[in-house]
């Protein structure tokens, strides 16, 4: 690196070699049909939005659904520094000169989750509108972007702080203030909401005068950027072969107790492999939070009988299928492990025992999916579609093995 190179070319420098690197991928996933996938789920949750905007239910909940919705792309706030673990070396010593290379990134950043917010808002202003509207959409609009902006300083200094539990604790609290605050403008007059949101925001900025924290949380933000990098990868590989990264390993003790119910022995070698691979990487992690989304929608429209039911079954449908799509790149995790040509394991049975963790997996997710459906429409007389999801689960279920066997059969050739 020249040591006359200012940090702003080093940062449009690092920013342009990512998207020509992320750019072939991008022309892979194209031609997988993924957009195609992507525009039908469009298609189809612009038809369901307009239909439930038109025939809103009664008992729809609006202020429930604005603080849900607005709350998440409100406390997102990423953050891409394009730093590696070198700069702690490189770029740590000009570190009184990184002021404008951290404002370059924020702006770059910010821009684009601004954006998602301000989508979000203009979606939930028509269903807003048809309850007390208690509050005009301008009111709303400029909430949301005072309420953003506290977002993104929140999130840099929580970045800062030294310690980790305090930096999760604080988080957590801006997180459910946001929520607070949000739910406060959606149901109640200008004046109290305003009154709150300032003792709010001055007790917020108290609080966030006394953690210690560093001025400049190198290896924070170095390893943000490796877990959106790798997150970037894990998505393209679902397409393709993508460089290998370093795995990120979480405990979740909540799961890992299922291991035990995996017999040990040696024709289950790889079920515990597997198993073990979806409970503790990010795939897992990823998988849980969809479900969990999944499971929240699908639930908020068969109790609002939403299409008469359909609606929730479109969501059902939807969620299916990104789940399958997020569980399959299981079978790229140990694609390239140097332990299978070591050690005496059975080779030949990899193959059918992945499908069996995968048929497992799939048939939990489907049958909790299931649930949020079944049982609100049910307390409403509601069966047909409910019906119809579970033989479209159970038909899908049966035909993925064969799919996924071929899939492993033809990455098995190319190695």
């Amino acid at each position: 690196m020249r040591a006359n190179q200012t940090l702003d070319a080093i940062w449009s420098r690092r920013s342009r070699a990512f998207r020509e690197e992320t750019l072939p991928y991008f022309r892979y996933m194209g031609q997988s049909g993924f957009p195609a996938f992507m525009s039908l789920i469009l298609i189809s949750s612009a038809i369901g939005y307009l239909s439930l905007i038109r025939q809103l239910p009664a008992d729809f909940p609006i202020a429930a659904t604005g603080v849900f919705s607005l709350m998440l792309v409100l406390c997102w706030s990423p953050l891409r520094t394009w730093l590696g673990a070198g700069d702690t070396v490189f770029l740590m010593p000009r570190e009184a000169e990184m002021d404008s290379y951290l404002r370059r990134s924020l702006r770059y950043t910010s821009v684009g989750s601004t954006l998602l917010a301000a989508i979000v808002l203009l979606l939930y202003i028509p269903i807003y509108s048809q309850g007390p509207a208690i509050n005009s959409g301008w009111i709303l609009a400029a909430v949301a972007a005072a309420l953003k902006a506290g977002n993104v300083w929140g999130a840099w200094r929580e970045r800062q702080m030294t310690w980790s539990g305090m930096r999760r604790l604080m988080r957590l609290l801006r997180w459910v203030t946001t929520a607070l605050v949000l739910a406060v403008w959606l149901t109640c007059a200008a004046m109290q909401a305003a009154a709150f949101t300032i003792l709010v925001g001055l007790l917020f900025l108290l609080i966030h005068r006394f953690p210690s924290r560093h001025r400049l949380p190198w290896e924070r933000l170095i390893e943000e950027e490796a877990r959106t990098r790798k997150r970037y990868y894990v998505f393209f590989g679902l397409f393709i072969d993508v460089p290998t990264l370093p795995s990120r390993i979480a405990k979740r003790p909540y799961l890992t107790w299922l291991l035990r119910a995996v017999p040990y022995s040696n024709r289950n070698t790889f079920v515990y492999l597997y198993t073990a691979s979806l409970l503790r990487t990010e795939i897992g992690g990823i998988l849980i939070r969809l479900l969990l989304l999944g499971c929240l929608i699908t639930y908020w429209l068969a109790d609002a009988v939403s299409l008469s039911g359909w609606g929730s079954f479109l969501v059902f449908g939807i969620f299916m299928g990104v789940l399958a799509v997020q569980l399959g790149g299981l079978r790229h995790v140990h694609r390239y492990s140097v332990w299978k040509h070591v050690y005496p394991l059975p080779d030949k049975q990899r193959v059918d025992q992945y499908l069996k963790v995968d048929r497992v997996a799939m048939l939990i997710c489907a049958a909790l999916l299931w649930l949020f459906m079944a049982l609100p429409l049910a307390l409403s007389a509601v069966y047909t579609p409910t019906i119809a999801a579970a033989a479209g689960a159970i038909f899908y279920v049966a035909v993925r093995p064969s799919r996924l066997r071929k899939k492993m059969l033809a990455d098995a050739d190319e190695e």
